[in-house]
C-alpha cells in the first residue's frame, strides 16, 4: 500500500513532471528523403556482397531493422504484427505487411516516395516469392532479422528458392549500428525523460518505506510517460533485497525497506527510440559489503568511459573493463548476460539490437557514432546484486553517456 505522505505529494510531484517534461525534440526529424538514400546504400551493399536479393525480418518488438529502412512499425499486441521487405538492386522495395497495417503504412511510412509497393504479407508472400524465383532466378538472396524471423515466412522462401543459396545477412544490422545526429537527439532525450523514473523512485523511498516493487514500478512508468515519454521500451524491472541475487527478476510484492539494495532497470521510447539504464540504491544502513559493490560497479563502470573508444574490438574492451573490476576485486562478480557478452549491447530503436557488442569472444569493431547500454552487473549471492546501466555513443576519445544521472544513489 502507498503510504499517505506519498499519496499526498504525488499530486504535485506530477504537475512539476508535465511542466518542466521533455516534450520538445529539436534536431530529431529524419526526413523521407532520409530514408530513401538509405535503402540506395543498403541496395549498393546487397550487390557489393554479391547478393541477388535481400529479406528483412521486423516486427513490432524488434522493429528496428525495418524502420530504419522504411520509417514503419507495426501495433502491438497479442496477435502476430510481422513485416518483411524484400529489396533488390536496381528496383524499387516491396514491403509486406498484414492487412490492417496497410492503409497507415501508405500513409504513414516512407514508402511513397519508395514506390509505394506494399502488399499483404500471409496471402501475397508465397506467390511473390515463387514468381521472382521464376523470372529472375536468383543465386544467392540475404536474410536480415534471421534470428526472430518467423517460422511461417521461412517456409515459403525454402519453397520458392531451393535451387538458391539462401544465406544470413547482418547489412542492415551493420549500417543501423551508426546513429546520425537526429537519431542521437532521440536516444539523448529518452535517456534524459528516464531522469523523471529514478527520481521518482528515490522519492517513494524517501516517503513511502514498505511501498512494493510492484507499486513503485507503475508510479516510475507514470513518471517517465508525464516528463515526455512516448511508449514502453521493455518491461523495467525493480528489485530490492534478496531479489537482487538474480540477474532479471519482475516486480514483485516484496515491500521495499531500509538495508535493503534496490536495484532499478529503465527505459523509456521517445520517437521509437529506447532508453536503457540501470541504477542500484543503497536505501538506509545497508551493510558495508552491499555499499562497497555498489561503489565498486560505478567507480569501475565511470573510470571505463575514457578508456573504451572506437577502434577497439568487443574483446579488447572487455579487457579493459575486467582490468578496472579487478582493481576494484569484483571481477569474480561480473556476471556475463547472455551469448558470452560481459553486459554491453546494442541499442538504438529496439533495447538490444546487434552490433556492437561487448565481451571476450565478440570480435566486432566499435565504429565511431554505434550506440550501445554500457551495462556492468555484479552478484555477490548472500549480499545481493547491482547494476550500472547508460546508453553511449562511441566516440574517438571515449564513450559519451546520454544518461548522466549520478550513480552513486543512497537513499537515508
Amino acid at each position: 500500500m502507498i503510504s499517505n505522505a506519498a499519496l499526498k505529494w504525488i499530486p504535485d510531484k506530477f504537475e512539476n513532471l508535465v511542466r518542466y517534461g521533455e516534450f520538445q525534440g529539436p534536431g530529431e526529424t529524419i526526413t523521407n528523403e532520409d530514408y530513401k538514400a538509405r535503402v540506395e546504400i543498403a541496395k549498393q551493399k546487397i550487390a557489393d556482397e554479391g547478393l541477388d536479393a535481400l529479406i528483412v525480418f521486423g516486427d513490432c518488438y524488434r522493429m528496428s531493422n525495418i524502420r530504419w529502412l522504411v520509417n514503419y512499425r507495426t501495433i502491438d499486441g497479442v496477435y502476430p504484427q510481422p513485416m518483411l521487405l524484400y529489396l533488390v538492386p536496381g528496383r524499387d522495395p516491396v514491403f509486406f505487411l498484414p492487412m490492417s497495417e496497410i492503409p497507415s503504412a501508405h500513409t504513414s511510412s516512407a514508402m511513397e516516395v519508395l514506390g509505394g509497393d506494399i502488399r499483404e504479407i500471409r496471402s501475397e508472400w508465397g506467390p511473390f516469392l515463387k514468381e521472382r524465383a521464376a523470372q529472375d532466378k536468383p543465386k544467392k538472396i540475404g536474410i536480415c532479422g534471421y534470428t526472430f524471423m518467423d517460422l511461417e515466412f521461412w517456409f515459403p522462401i525454402n519453397e520458392a528458392f531451393q535451387g538458391s543459396e539462401v544465406k544470413r545477412s547482418m547489412i542492415i544490422e551493420q549500417l543501423k549500428s551508426k546513429k546520425n545526429e537526429a537519431e542521437i537527439a532521440s536516444m539523448r532525450r529518452a535517456a534524459r525523460v528516464c531522469d523523471a523514473g529514478i527520481e521518482m523512485l528515490m522519492d517513494l523511498l524517501r516517503d513511502s518505506e514498505g511501498i512494493t516493487e510492484l507499486e513503485a514500478t507503475s508510479l516510475v512508468y507514470a513518471a517517465m510517460f508525464a516528463n515526455g515519454g512516448h511508449a514502453i521500451a521493455y518491461d523495467i524491472m525493480i528489485q530490492s533485497g534478496e531479489n537482487t541475487d538474480v540477474l532479471f527478476k519482475r516486480p514483485t510484492t516484496r515491500p521495499m525497506r531500509r538495508g535493503d539494495l534496490v536495484m532499478m532497470d529503465y527505459g523509456i521510447r521517445v520517437n521509437d527510440y529506447a532508453s536503457d539504464n540501470a541504477r542500484t540504491i543503497c536505501y538506509g544502513n545497508v551493510s558495508d559489503e552491499a555499499k562497497r559493490l555498489m561503489e565498486a560497479c560505478s567507480l569501475g563502470y565511470e573510470e571505463c568511459l575514457q578508456k573504451i573508444k572506437a577502434g577497439m574490438t568487443g574483446i579488447e574492451a572487455d579487457r579493459v573493463i575486467r582490468e578496472a573490476f579487478s582493481k576494484y576485486e569484483v571481477e569474480q562478480y561480473l556476471v556475463e548476460v547472455s551469448e558470452g557478452r560481459t553486459g554491453a549491447h546494442a541499442t538504438g530503436m529496439d533495447p538490444e539490437e546487434d552490433i556492437p557488442e561487448i565481451g571476450p569472444a565478440c570480435d566486432n569493431v566499435l565504429e565511431e557514432g554505434q550506440t550501445f547500454a554500457y551495462e556492468l552487473s555484479l552478484i555477490v549471492p548472500g549480499i545481493g546484486g547491482v547494476r550500472t546501466e547508460d546508453q553511449v555513443v562511441v566516440r574517438k576519445n571515449g564513450l559519451e553517456p546520454f544518461h548522466t544521472f549520478n550513480r552513486f544513489l543512497y537513499v537515508e
